[in-house]
């Protein structure tokens, strides 16, 4: 977690030092950097096993934090490199035994977005992003059965858009951004436990502040 927020404070002074070049450019570029919130299928149900059921059919709350760029070729379009790392820690069941869950996803996304600028201080937006997600799901518990980890990589989208609320010429606050972010998982098999393929349904929440 030290090496994460070390990495975050360095993008964050790069993105400000980088802002400041292109200050004076009228198609000038735009970074984000704020908080996430993500509810996200588990990727494991109770249907997996013969005659267990598991309270991983219930959604992951993750919170987290979202990064992104945009570089615009005209006025409105441009394209956008989206990046979000959310984390949950909660206790769980399989049957009779409890378990520790510990859950993270990144997502990595790019695509076209477009902007709709006014002479109000709102300026709305939205995108169709496209790239892939790591997901780590780790169960430990407490019965001494053996632990498993689930870690994939898949394709993933973000299909959405928001709205920033203009500060000042080089500062605006995204009031909120909303994505659904569906994430492809492939069939795999954990400790001879075989998951289909199946698609995680997620919404993203993020709020922050934009630089110019």
């Amino acid at each position: 977690m030290k090496n994460l927020a070390l990495l975050i404070a360095l993008i964050i002074i790069l993105l400000i030092s980088y802002a400041s070049v292109f200050a004076q450019n009228e198609k000038k570029p735009e970074f984000f950097a704020g908080y996430s919130f993500e509810s996200v299928n588990t990727g494991v149900s109770s249907s997996d096993f013969t005659a267990t059921t598991t309270s991983l059919d219930n959604r992951f709350k993750t919170n987290g934090l979202n990064l992104s760029a945009a570089d615009y070729f005209t006025k409105r379009l441009g394209v956008a490199a989206d990046f979000s790392a959310n984390f949950n820690t909660r206790s769980d069941t399989f049957g009779s035994t409890a378990s520790q869950s510990r859950f993270s996803i990144y997502n990595i996304t790019g695509g076209p977005q477009l902007r709709f600028p006014s002479s109000s201080k709102l300026t709305p937006f939205a995108h169709v992003l496209a790239g892939i997600a790591r997901r780590n799901l780790t169960e430990t518990f407490t019965d001494g059965t053996a632990n498993f980890t689930d870690t994939n990589t898949s394709f993933t989208m973000n299909l959405g858009g928001g709205v920033d609320y203009r500060l000042n010429s080089r500062f605006a606050w995204r009031i909120a951004q909303f994505d659904y972010n569906p994430i492809f998982l492939r069939d795999r098999t954990v400790n001879s436990v075989t998951f289909p393929s199946r698609t995680l349904n997620g919404f993203r929440f993020s709020t922050g502040i934009v630089i110019k």
